[in-house]
């Protein structure tokens, strides 16, 4: 069974974006894992042959790979990462020493999205790094817009017009899937998995906070339809 490196670091949360190291200098890898773990969850290997069994394992965000190794080199590695769906959209960065400029192109031929060569400056490593990651982020939708009504849903306030309008935690909740699927059927049983997960209750709750929901949303130039049977759906 093929032993992977890992950190040790008890301060990276279960939250903490996940790494993939590949090197075959098992020192280089100690030493990625030992400047990030801070940051993020790292795992390893200097064995380059099982460098595919540990990412498809771990799924990480982020892959750090070396480009000159024995078994297999970092270019084929990277082309395997490209031709799995499931893992194909992961960044992966060469760090590697010593790369001819043929070598760095062969290198973004196959789909690399960095390289940076060794000795590399702790810094430029990290703020790389960042980069990488912010680019696989989605954009987070800041406000929802349906008519002359707006959803701030950083600050969770509700706005027709210019007036404020007050909804409980769940009536936000259900008025945010509103609008954002707005002119298209929301079910009652989406709103039961997503809002109230696995709480008993019915579909009749839901019935009940969106009455509620209309009332308070009435001067909104829109309106909240039900579809018989089914669930609702924001008109805008």
């Amino acid at each position: 069974m093929q032993n992977y490196g890992t950190n040790m670091n008890v301060g990276v949360t279960l939250a903490a974006k996940k790494i993939v190291i590949v090197d075959d200098y098992e020192e280089s890898c100690k030493l990625l894992a030992e400047i990030l773990s801070s940051t993020y969850d790292c795992k390893y290997t200097s064995d380059s042959t099982a460098a595919m069994q540990l990412i498809n394992e771990q799924r990480p965000d982020l892959i750090l790979l070396d480009y000159k190794m024995p078994g297999m080199l970092g270019v084929d590695v990277c082309r395997e990462v490209r031709e799995q769906a499931e893992i194909k959209n992961t960044p992966i960065i060469f760090v590697s020493g010593a790369a001819t400029i043929d070598e760095r192109i062969k290198a973004f031929e196959t789909g690399a999205n960095d390289f940076i060569s060794k000795p590399f400056h702790v810094k430029e490593l990290i703020l790389r790094i960042k980069a990488r990651l912010a680019e696989k982020e989605p954009e987070v939708t800041a406000e929802l817009v349906a008519g002359n009504l707006r959803m701030n849903l950083l600050s969770r306030q509700i706005f027709i017009e210019s007036e404020e309008v007050s909804l409980t935690p769940k009536q936000f909740d259900i008025l945010k899937m509103l609008v954002a699927d707005k002119n298209n059927l929301v079910t009652r049983e989406k709103c039961l998995n997503e809002i109230w997960g696995d709480s008993d209750v019915t579909s009749r709750n839901v019935d009940s906070q969106i009455n509620y929901l209309k009332r308070k949303i009435a001067k909104f130039n829109g309106r909240i339809v039900a579809v018989p049977s089914l669930g609702y759906r924001l008109e805008a």
